[in-house]
């Protein structure tokens, strides 16, 4: 089993969790996307044990039991975390047909090319970047934007997915607001919900997947749902 990453997030200072390998997701709590490398971070075997945790660190603003495990699993997590920098021509696929012109329009045409059809991580999302000739500071913004516009989604906090192109933002733009319906279905579960059966109750309904997962990252960022695991929600 793979193990997990528990860190903080720098901008809400609350905790939160990924695989142990992984260079960026995004926070569940305020919707931004945490560098990893960048963070202290403590290891544990297995993504319930970062689940707890992180329940734990939350409800003591994190204390001295962080920084201990901070300290006990120091080693393990720099022998983990990815040391090497993937440049364009390592990536390179023989494309050179000239990319548009505005930075908009290349970030779209990467989204277009490669997270259309399947999600696709942050990191490979940086290590594009060059490729397509855009900062990944710019690019970190305009993918907090465009989730919260419905454009795209993060099936994983760390993967993200085109679900409208550009075209049809306009065309397709309502999204609807049913935390309250959400609230009731997970008020019914000591458990928590999948995601994924969240969605297929509301499009049952008519509903979008882009109104549930809005939703969703509003609760979230009130507090009152978490991730407990990846892909479960529940009630705080």
């Amino acid at each position: 089993m793979k193990p997990f990453l528990v860190f903080k997030c720098s901008k809400c200072k609350n905790f939160t969790n990924a695989p142990a390998g992984q260079k960026r997701r995004r926070c569940s709590f305020c919707g931004s996307i945490i560098d990893i490398t960048k963070t202290a971070c403590a290891l544990f075997d297995s993504p319930e044990q970062a689940s707890t945790a992180v329940k734990e660190f939350n409800a003591a603003r994190g204390g001295d039991e962080f920084k201990k495990s901070v300290e006990r699993s120091r080693e393990r997590v720099l022998a983990l975390m990815p040391k090497e920098t993937v440049t364009a021509s390592d990536i390179s696929d023989g494309d050179t047909a000239v990319r548009p012109l505005g930075k908009r329009k290349r970030l779209m045409s990467l989204l277009e090319r490669e997270a259309a059809e399947a999600p696709i991580s942050l990191d490979r999302i940086e290590e594009l970047c060059s490729k397509y000739e855009l900062d990944w500071k710019w690019v970190e913004g305009q993918l907090e934007g465009l989730s919260n516009n419905g454009t795209l989604i993060f099936p994983r906090p760390w993967s993200v997915q085109l679900v409208v192109s550009e075209e049809k933002e306009d065309e397709d733009s309502t999204v609807r607001d049913v935390s309250v319906d959400i609230l009731a279905i997970l008020s019914e579960s000591t458990e928590g919900v999948k995601v994924t059966d969240l969605i297929e109750k509301f499009e049952e309904k008519g509903i979008g997947e882009s109104s549930v997962v809005s939703s969703l990252e509003k609760l979230m960022q009130r507090g009152e749902i978490f991730e407990p695991v990846s892909g479960h929600v529940r009630l705080v």
